[in-house]
């Protein structure tokens, strides 16, 4: 676990059971304090420990971000402390059935108000607020909003006389063929033990946006003939080399040219303009992947719950700090920095990320649905992940890895 303080860093770890075991004796200085502690899964300490004094400054209650650099650490250290009153003030979650979960054991606190009084009037999309609700009441607010499309680089493009964005199937599969035929790798899977679904889920999209939702809810086998001929498809395009095996520093690798096209959120091109020197437009550029048989193209959102936590004895402060964590200030920042765009008052500068964010103004073009791991239960999830690692490693049929994933999803679904 590593806390990030506004103003000492100090980096500490300490395994989950221990720091729980004692109660809540160890306490930070912001808890300390009359402030508040902000726990998430999502180490950055070059964005979070400034962002953290912008938040301080709007909010007038020092804030202490502590990190998690492990997902299942971070998971267990919030089942240990969320019902104490030493639980954060807050965190950040995942929606879908896991903040189902917390609301319906009563362990968030409502921000419905909060919503009405300061989200909305800073610029909040209210929509948003419809993935956070049950009931008609709203737990959370949003941490992130991702959609997710293709990320290409135009210089491989250009050097394969891809001339143009992909307006069709057909014309995306044209462009992984061109590409290839260069020596270059047409699409990036990065090496994260989770993202096998990425392209599982676009895919069978691409196919039928309503197969994809008919497979979350259990209405459709996974051995059903239509997920057979999507798998088909993608065997196929695994077979013609367009996917790449699982790459460890993959964005550096694009920006080498070394692959084409990857699928990634909004939030991507800023790192490849900040740290690796590209530039929006002229290097690189976004579309969405063109469906078949005359369906809507599909874009992927996610929404990164923040939440309160209902019995922490920082409930109050972190109201408060919630209250001013969509002010101006800090989101400009968040903006400028990592591509975060939560409000409609902020400037976004890369030409990539407007892009991007500007799809969600044309329904009539795009359908936006809930991502895979947040649209599924989680013990049917995590297996559809292995199971479709194995599958593009190429170590199981589509036979195997349908069968396998089915009948986890009968035990799930009865």
């Amino acid at each position: 676990m590593k806390r990030y303080g506004f103003v000492l860093l100090a980096i500490v770890l300490i395994p989950a059971g221990l720091l729980f075991a004692a109660g809540g004796a160890q306490k930070s200085a912001a808890s300390g304090g009359g402030g508040i502690e902000f726990w998430n899964d999502k180490p950055n300490p070059e964005l979070y420990i400034p962002f953290a004094g912008h938040l301080e400054k709007a909010a007038g209650i020092p804030v202490e971000i502590i990190d998690y650099p492990d997902v299942s650490s971070y998971q267990t250290a919030i089942q240990q402390s969320i019902r104490q009153p030493n639980a954060p003030g807050l965190f950040t979650w995942w929606s879908g059935f896991p903040l189902q979960t917390l609301i319906e054991n009563g362990l968030l606190a409502d921000l419905t108000e909060v919503w009405t009084s300061s989200l909305i009037p800073a610029g909040v999309n209210p929509d948003i607020a419809e993935s956070l609700k049950v009931n008609g009441k709203i737990y959370a607010a949003p941490f992130n909003v991702l959609y997710n499309t293709v990320i290409y680089n135009k210089r491989v493009f250009t050097k394969a006389g891809v001339t143009r964005e992909p307006a069709a199937w057909d014309e995306f599969l044209a462009a992984c063929a061109k590409i290839k035929a260069q020596g270059i790798t047409p699409i990036l899977l990065k090496n994260d033990s989770w993202a096998s679904f990425i392209w599982f889920q676009q895919l069978v999209a691409v196919y039928d946006p309503q197969l994809y939702l008919d497979l979350c809810n259990g209405k459709e086998p996974y051995t059903g003939q239509r997920m057979r001929a999507v798998m088909a498809i993608w065997k196929d395009m695994l077979d013609k080399g367009y996917f790449s095996a699982p790459v460890q520093e993959y964005i550096r690798a694009f920006s080498l040219d070394e692959y084409a096209m990857m699928l990634e959120p909004t939030t991507m091109p800023v790192d490849l303009t900040k740290s690796f020197g590209m530039t929006a437009e002229t290097d690189y550029d976004a579309f969405v992947v063109p469906g078949m048989n005359n369906n809507k193209r599909v874009v992927f959102f996610e929404v990164a719950p923040l939440c309160v936590a209902e019995h922490s004895a920082q409930k109050a402060q972190a109201l408060q700090v919630l209250r001013n964590y969509y002010a101006l200030e800090p989101q400009q920042f968040l903006v400028d920095e990592a591509g975060m765009v939560l409000t409609s008052k902020v400037r976004v500068q890369n030409a990539t990320v407007r892009k991007m964010f500007g799809f969600a103004n044309e329904p009539n073009t795009y359908q936006f649905i809930l991502r895979f791991y947040e649209n599924t239960p989680s013990e049917l999830r995590d297996v559809v992940i292995d199971e479709m690692l194995r599958f593009i490693l190429g170590q199981g049929s589509i036979d195997q890895v349908l069968t396998t994933i089915q009948q986890k999803a009968d035990s799930v679904f009865k």
